[in-house]
Order: C-alpha cells, then structure tokens, then sequence
C-alpha cells in the first residue's frame, strides 16, 4: 500500500467575555482579566499561570475582535477600520516556558501617538498554549503509522483578555430595555431572564448585572447574576440572556423583577448604571 503524509490538525479555542480577575482555559490561569489604561497611565502587567502537572510553552500576541449583540466575539476583517489598541503598545517576553506551578509577568508598556485622537481604543491580548513538538512532527508521526493517512487533532487552547487604552474627553449612558422571562422548552433548554443594554457615547460600560424577583408580601431574592459584563464601544447595545436560578417552590408571579446593571463592586448607591422593572402578574 502506498504511504500516505501524515497530516495534523490543529484546533483553537478561544475564550474571550471573562467575568473575574481570574480566568484558566486548560490549565493556563491569566490574571487580570482586562487591562484599561487610563488617562495617565503608561504600563501594565499580566501574569501568567502554569496549572498543569508538565513544563508547557504558550505564545503571546494581539488580535482584533468585535462583539456581537448577543455577545460572541468575532475576527475584524484585516482592513477593517477602527480604534484599535495594538499599535501603541509593546510587550514582553513574547513567548514563553513555563514548569508545572509556575507563573511569568509579561509586562505592557504604552506609547500614545502625539495626534492621537480622543477616543476609546481596544485590541486583544491572545495567550495561545503550544502543542508539544513531537504531536506536530509530520515525519514523526509517518514513522509511526506508514500505511495510510493518520490524522491526529492537536488543541490549542486560548485565552484573549481585552487591552483598553482610553484617551480624551470620553462619556457614556446606559439604558435597559426590552427585559423579560423566557421560558424553557420541552426541548431541554432552560429559563432565562433577557435584557437589551443599550449605550451611548464614546466609551464602554463594564459592570455586573443582577436580576432579583420580590413576591407579593415576601422578601426579594436574586434570581440570576452575571458579572463582568462589557458593552464596548463601537456596539450600540448588546443583548443579554442569563440563566434562571430559582428555588424548587418559587413561582415566577405576582410580584416584580429588578433588572439592575452596576459598576464592578460597587453598590446601587456610588455604582448604579441602569436599571429596569417588570411587573409579573
């Protein structure tokens, strides 16, 4: 029988819409989960973290996504144009080894254009674990099998982390519209809560979203809870859907749902965004 190349495929997964200081994909830990510099700021740090029980190499780069309305992060067209933060900043190291446990700083620093103009300005630092050498060594892996074609799926797991670079007189406002209760199917999917977050401005809003339900005549109770929620700035609104978790007896009416969108850590007093209620009869 003839012999065959061996080929390899190489699967990426991506994670991107963090919701914590704290974010691991595989075994690869990242923290913080966004990186904003602000008006005066000129560096930044990010630390990497090896939780596998092996030596891994992983590869830091930048890439350019926009979100969708419900959410999802895709690839911006090369030639797209945009405010994107890539171009002023460099880092350090670029790639790296890491042993089973340890962690490495890979340091930002920020050059702002002189005619740069005001504006919020955003790329994604992407951390890429590498597949060891010898799973993408094709004459390796001829070797082994030279009879026929051996086809071996390789993943390369991703984490990117959005790099924020605001500059100028920026603002924005937030409103809540369309909040509702959809309802699971027969299907098997579940109940979720719905909500349209709507901006306005040249900045995003970042924040955490908390929905609770107060029965008639009883104590209100959280009933769904997203935090790290970003709506940035070249989308006008994003739609947000979020899973219900509800006590085994509670009923969802006769009482009122409070959709309220807040700053990270911040109470409804100092940190409030936006808020909407809906009435359940």
């Amino acid at each position: 029988m003839k012999n065959f190349l061996s080929k390899t495929l190489v699967a990426l997964l991506l994670l991107t819409g963090l919701s914590s200081n704290l974010q691991a994909a595989g075994n690869l830990m990242v923290t913080p989960t966004r990186i904003v510099f602000e008006q005066r700021d000129r560096s930044a740090q990010i630390t990497l973290i090896n939780q596998s029980d092996k030596t891994s190499s992983y590869r830091i780069s930048f890439v350019r996504q926009y979100m969708t309305e419900d959410g999802q992060f895709l690839p911006v067209e090369e030639g797209e144009p945009g405010l994107f933060s890539d171009p002023m900043i460099r880092f350090s190291p670029r790639q790296v080894s890491l042993p089973p446990g340890q962690s490495q700083v890979i340091r930002l620093a920020l050059r702002r254009p002189s005619d740069m103009a005001d504006g919020e300005y955003r790329s994604h630092m992407l951390f890429q674990a590498l597949p060891e050498p010898s799973s993408t060594n094709v004459e390796a892996l001829t070797q082994q099998k030279p009879e026929g074609i051996s086809i071996e799926l390789v993943p390369i797991v991703g984490i990117s982390i959005p790099v924020i670079v605001r500059h100028g007189d920026l603002h924005s406002a937030v409103t809540l519209s369309n909040a509702r209760i959809v309802s699971g199917s027969e299907s098997g999917s579940v109940a979720k809560v719905s909500v349209d977050i709507n901006r306005d401005g040249n900045s995003s809003a970042y924040g955490d979203f908390r929905v609770t339900f107060t029965p008639e005549g009883a104590a209100p109770i959280v009933i769904a809870q997203v935090n790290g929620v970003a709506v940035y700035a070249d989308m006008p609104s994003r739609r947000l859907q979020m899973r219900l978790n509800l006590p085994t007896d509670l009923k969802l009416e006769n009482g009122e749902v409070d959709f309220v969108f807040l700053e990270s850590g911040a109470d409804e007093k100092s940190g409030l965004l936006a808020r909407t209620l809906i009435i359940l009869n």
